[in-house]
């Protein structure tokens, strides 16, 4: 499938899209890794946010104070998450799970 040609004014569009949603996910992110939020309500405010929803689970769980990318990893592969999950594709077994795994 082929990708549609843009004209100038929707390739500019696209670009300040993009841009919105790169700066959203990285204030999202940075707000997590310093502890402003738990896991809990990070996934909530991910899933009522399409601009956060198509944050991979592994990037998220990295943000979080304590876990690497090794961490990440095993975490999901304990709890059944594939490693190319985003949070929108969470279910609600899986965020129960993350969340239990979090508070200990």
């Amino acid at each position: 499938m082929a990708t549609p040609e843009l004209s100038d004014e929707q390739r500019a569009q696209a670009l300040v899209k993009a841009t919105a949603v790169r700066s959203a996910r990285r204030a999202f992110k940075e707000s997590l890794s310093h502890g402003e939020m738990n896991l809990s309500e990070a996934i909530r405010q991910a899933k009522a946010d399409e601009a956060l929803a198509g944050i991979r689970v592994h990037d998220l769980l990295q943000c979080l104070p304590g876990i690497g990318p090794k961490r990440a990893t095993l975490v999901m592969e304990d709890i059944g998450i594939s490693r190319a999950r985003r949070v929108r594709g969470l279910g609600t077994h899986q965020v129960d799970a993350l969340v239990a795994r979090e508070r200990g």
